[in-house]
């Protein structure tokens, strides 16, 4: 697993034009190796994918008030660009600081499966391969 912290807080891929609108990068060839979107492994993928995150929420004071030091430190860098409120407000936000873990779980699959399906993640995969020699 790859984290762009970038990403995550505010400076997102492709200079900040929108194109890879998913929360993640999740690649129909990837979803291919696990049997395919029906299979008992991409579900499994899933509920992982949920328990990581309520695993993570459950820290996100600690996580919170590290980005808030950094801020704090050099607020300069890249991953800071929308400066250091839009950084706060966004990391909270994603953190669902006010759903319950059943919200908190449904709210991850839907993220899964919006991902699986972004039409935007293999036409931005195949612009940068051709305009940048970036390959998957």
């Amino acid at each position: 697993m790859h984290i762009d912290f970038g990403f995550l807080l505010t400076n997102s891929p492709g200079g900040n034009i929108g194109f890879e609108a998913p929360s993640f990068k999740l690649t129909a060839e990837f979803v291919e190796v696990m049997g395919g979107p029906a299979s008992s492994m991409f579900q499994m993928y899933r509920k992982l994918c949920a328990r990581a995150f309520l695993a993570a929420r459950k820290h996100r004071m600690r996580i919170l008030l590290l980005v808030q030091m950094m801020l704090s430190g050099n607020g300069h860098l890249p991953c800071f660009r929308g400066g250091p409120e839009a950084v706060m407000a966004g990391l909270r936000a994603r953190f669902m600081e006010k759903g319950t873990e059943r919200e908190c779980q449904a709210a991850v699959y839907k993220l899964v499966d919006e991902a699986k399906t972004s039409w935007r993640t293999a036409i931005y995969d195949i612009y940068q391969q051709r305009a940048q020699g970036v390959r998957k």
